[in-house]
């Protein structure tokens, strides 16, 4: 098993039907023993991606794959509160409608732990929106920061409650997601 490649497989209508078994080694090290493959298969791909924004782009990359047949790749961050992970999704369609995604983590960087973005720590009632890509925080005056840089500006380790998250996607990630399609697209234009 090699614990830098996690891949699962979503069936035609989206439902996930298999999952690597470093799935659930991941699951725990990033503090979500509730979404082992147990907990996952036979469910909606949809129920496990914040954010309509998020949803949207990754539904338009789906149907892409899946009327190309193309493999798309991905640069995405999946950051633990002591880990930044960076990583790339193969998203890889096959005949049948079916897709494999194959989630490779390139490089890692330890850092301070990050009350923001761990799950067990309780909550004010204010929101912050997180880019599900690359991890930065949107800022008040609508800028995106970088995690740690958003932490610092906003005095999040001087709270006593950290936000909650919303997810959505920076304009940076929005703007590479559009010309990966874009991309997708005029390559099955010219293979036509």
């Amino acid at each position: 098993m090699d614990r830098n490649v996690t891949s699962y497989r979503v069936d035609a209508s989206d439902r996930i039907v298999g999952a690597s078994d470093s799935w659930d080694v991941f699951a725990v090290e990033n503090k979500a023993p509730q979404l082992t493959r147990e907990d996952v298969l036979g469910r909606q791909l949809w129920d496990f991606i914040d954010g309509s924004e998020t949803r949207h782009v990754f539904r338009l990359m789906l149907s892409r794959a899946r009327a190309s047949l193309s493999v798309m790749k991905v640069p995405f961050r999946c950051d633990s509160p002591e880990t930044r992970r960076f990583m790339e999704m193969e998203i890889r369609p096959l005949p049948d409608g079916s897709i494999d995604f194959v989630c490779t983590t390139r490089k890692t960087e330890a850092r301070t732990p990050v009350a923001f973005i761990d799950p067990d720590v309780d909550r004010s009632n204010e929101w912050r929106t997180i880019c599900s890509w690359c991890k930065r925080v949107k800022m008040p005056g609508g800028e995106w920061a970088e995690l740690e840089e958003a932490v610092r500006r906003l005095d999040l380790f001087g709270s006593k409650k950290p936000p909650r998250m919303s997810h959505g996607i920076c304009p940076d990630d929005l703007e590479r997601a559009a010309r990966e399609l874009d991309a997708e697209e005029k390559a099955k234009g010219k293979a036509a």
